[in-house]
């Protein structure tokens, strides 16, 4: 079975033309969460970390070690929740409605979210598992061939050739297992080997359609920049405000909390979700379109959705 990259790609941005309402709900959820890792740069526990980070010549003792557990383990706990809330919230939510679950948008604590942490950590242990024997044999092609790279001058193409190698295999096993986070969250299991027997010999257009997906998404975020930097100088032009005022109010410093929640900040942080939400929605639709073209059990038929008894779209 195959399928068309470009469509593939486009498909987030039909979603997002046809259905506003339920993006706006995202892109709300997104920076709610943005606003709370602010929030979270401002406690105790992240400005202690701070000091730690930039400390130098500490001694190790007893006392550091129990400042470090007082500090470090709620600042982790914290920071790890705010990582995974966006993936394993949000992005379940994207899911269910592309999917045709629900109608609405909707944020759980539930089964699926669950599953969605354990993809994720399942991801990241697999990424690591095979990095270790390819890192050792890149290594080891380094030491042997390095001296005859560097006689025949291609010393800058073997320092090339391992970052991009290990990049190659992160994107490999990410889009092999792309497609069971809408498995888990259409089927109800985590179904990894699934995802990997769907995604057999269609790789290329996996990764295709995903580079497409982050392509238009960063051709949208140019024109956006674009647009705002023009609607800045139009400002300054018409109410006479010179550049670093205008820069002072979006960007300013040494205010407290006027760096993180004044209205310039703000104006960012909503700019920065909304360009979030899009992109959670271009790769989500991204790999729904690969899903339903590529599952053998859903012959490309949405299923019915499961609250379609509500009429509105922006039940959060």
């Amino acid at each position: 079975m195959s399928f068309s990259p470009v469509q593939a790609s486009l498909e987030g941005f039909r979603f997002i033309r046809d259905r506003p309402r339920p993006v706006t709900v995202w892109m709300i959820a997104l920076l709610l969460l943005n606003l709370a890792a602010a929030l979270f740069n401002l406690s105790p526990w992240a400005q202690r970390l701070v000091q730690l980070q930039t400390a130098q010549g500490f001694e190790w003792s007893w006392a550091m070690l129990q400042d470090l557990a007082l500090h470090l383990l709620p600042a982790a706990a914290i920071a790890l929740f705010l990582t995974f809330a966006s993936l394993c919230i949000v992005a379940p939510s994207i899911l269910r409605v592309m999917l045709g679950k629900t109608h609405n948008p909707d944020f759980r604590l539930g089964a699926d979210e669950a599953r969605m942490f354990w993809l994720f950590l399942a991801i990241l242990l697999a990424i690591t598992v095979a990095a270790i024997p390819f890192g050792i044999v890149l290594g080891l092609s380094r030491a042997l061939a390095g001296p005859l790279a560097e006689r025949v001058g291609l010393a800058g193409v073997m320092a090339l050739l391992g970052p991009l190698s290990v990049l190659f295999l992160q994107a490999y096993f990410i889009i092999r297992l792309s497609l069971t986070a809408p498995v888990a969250i259409d089927q109800h299991r985590l179904d990894v080997m699934g995802s990997w027997k769907m995604t057999h010999g269609a790789f290329w257009q996996l990764l295709a359609g995903t580079l497409l997906s982050l392509l238009w998404t960063l051709a949208v975020a140019l024109g956006a920049f674009v647009a705002f930097f023009l609607v800045t100088m139009l400002v300054t032009f018409v109410l006479g405000v010179s550049p670093d005022s205008l820069n002072a109010f979006l960007f300013p410093s040494g205010q407290g909390y006027i760096d993180y929640f004044g209205p310039g900040p703000m104006l960012r942080r909503i700019f920065e979700s909304a360009l979030l939400a899009i992109l959670f929605c271009v790769v989500c639709a991204t790999v729904v379109y690969a899903y339903r073209e590529l599952s053998p059990s859903r012959d490309g038929d949405a299923s019915e959705p499961e609250d379609d008894v509500l009429d509105h779209e922006t039940a959060v």
